[in-house]
């Protein structure tokens, strides 16, 4: 895989061989524009809002939006778009400069006032909505990242907001919000066939959806996951009704620095993911060797969280499901995803979802077993196969099944 330029560069060296770093430049605009608000300002939300989980119950509630009112806030919270378009790492980080994160503290059982009645509003529109915020302080120009959400970046104490034209509400979401015999799980089902996965996350972390009791703050982080895991347990049950595939497919796709290879093996539906994070790579800048990590679900299902591999479980899990509904086959699935050092800031783990959906809109390469796919995927990594199943408690399960089978044969 080659390593964009940017990716290389970071602004500092000019190897495109430009006068002046285009992105440098924006971000220059940006910290100088978000720097100089004051105490109020009129601006453009996605529409965004964000739940934090530090010091819970008593969390960091607030909305982002920049402070001028523009005609693409969309495109600022947007991963379904950030991939369509291909964004690059440096692209995304732009984006997310240009929004200030007004909030303050809530109590996620007891959320009271007006920002709070605004967040929920915004969380339900279907289009980028303009809002006036008055500020306690200034914004400060600085970013946080996480591996679940993307960047959030220069926060303000707020001390009140205002909605400043009607906000457009789809007919069915307002009619799935509004109600309350419908316990969460169904609420955010019924939710995905008509609005994006990221659009779901928002409206569950506000406390919109399920019975009375359920309605409640969620942290966006744990909403992320949450939402996944809903849908993804609720097409796994339909899955699991479908024949087996008949053939051993795979499927490739790459994105910001990540490598996703995915085998569909004839088999009764499983699931894992194993995940190689290279040297030099966002989460293993210092290692000399790669760290992989492994989580995996039986046809059962799984009890417990998927500690070692966290969200990205869930969002892939989502994505593979997806696909096995679409074509209306099980499969057991293995999902390796790559790590590479082009992915040098994390962006969320909103890149795998759509990265391993976009795998599955290409056609797949076909064969006649696992050992033939298995050495097709190796020409694409940078680490030897063999070490990467060591990690493999689906391949494991397989490769013994294989044997047992051929001693039955012999047997006979």
């Amino acid at each position: 895989m080659k390593i964009p330029i940017c990716s290389i560069c970071k602004g500092g060296k000019l190897l495109c061989g430009k006068k002046f770093c285009p992105i440098v430049q924006r971000l220059n605009f940006w910290k100088s524009t978000i720097e100089n608000v004051k105490d109020s300002f009129f601006g453009t939300t996605p529409p965004s809002v964000f739940v934090g989980r530090f010091n819970y119950p008593n969390v960091n509630v607030g909305i982002l939006s920049p402070p001028v009112e523009i005609d693409y806030a969309e495109k600022l919270d947007s991963p379904e778009i950030w991939y369509k378009e291909q964004s690059t790492i440096r692209d995304i980080l732009d984006y997310r400069s240009e929004m200030i994160h007004s909030r303050n503290i809530h109590n996620v059982k007891r959320p009271k006032g007006n920002l709070m009645e605004v967040m929920q509003e915004l969380a339900i529109s279907k289009e980028a909505t303009d809002i006036e915020v008055q500020l306690k302080s200034k914004p400060k120009f600085k970013f946080s990242v996480s591996n679940f959400s993307p960047p959030i970046g220069n926060p303000a104490l707020i001390k009140n907001a205002t909605i400043t034209e009607n906000v457009k509400v789809a007919r069915k979401v307002d009619r799935i919000i509004s109600d309350t015999d419908l316990n969460a799980t169904k609420a955010v089902t019924s939710l995905y066939k008509f609005i994006p996965v990221s659009k779901i996350e928002k409206i569950f972390s506000v406390g919109l959806l399920g019975l009375p009791f359920q309605r409640k703050l969620v942290p966006t982080r744990w909403s992320i996951t949450g939402v996944d895991d809903i849908i993804g347990k609720t097409l796994r049950g339909k899955v699991k009704t479908y024949p087996e595939l008949s053939e051993f497919q795979v499927f490739h796709n790459e994105y910001i620095g990540n490598r996703y290879e995915i085998i569909l093996i004839p088999s009764p539906y499983e699931y894992e993911l194993v995940e190689i994070k290279q040297p030099k790579s966002v989460w293993n800048p210092y290692g000399k060797q790669p760290a992989i990590y492994s989580d995996y679900e039986s046809y059962w299902g799984r009890k417990d969280y998927a500690s070692a591999t966290g969200g990205a479980f869930y969002a892939g899990r989502l994505s593979v499901l997806e696909h096995l509904d679409k074509i209306k086959r099980q499969a057991a699935v293995l999902t390796i995803r790559e790590v590479l050092p082009a992915y040098y800031a994390p962006l969320g783990i909103w890149q795998m979802r759509e990265t391993v959906r976009g795998a599955f809109e290409n056609k797949p390469e076909i064969f006649n077993s696992i050992d033939e796919a298995l050495k097709r995927i190796s020409t694409r990594l940078m680490i030897p196969i063999e070490k990467i199943l060591r990690k493999s408690k689906l391949f494991q399960k397989i490769k013994k099944q294989t044997k047992i089978k051929k001693f039955f044969k012999q047997s006979l």
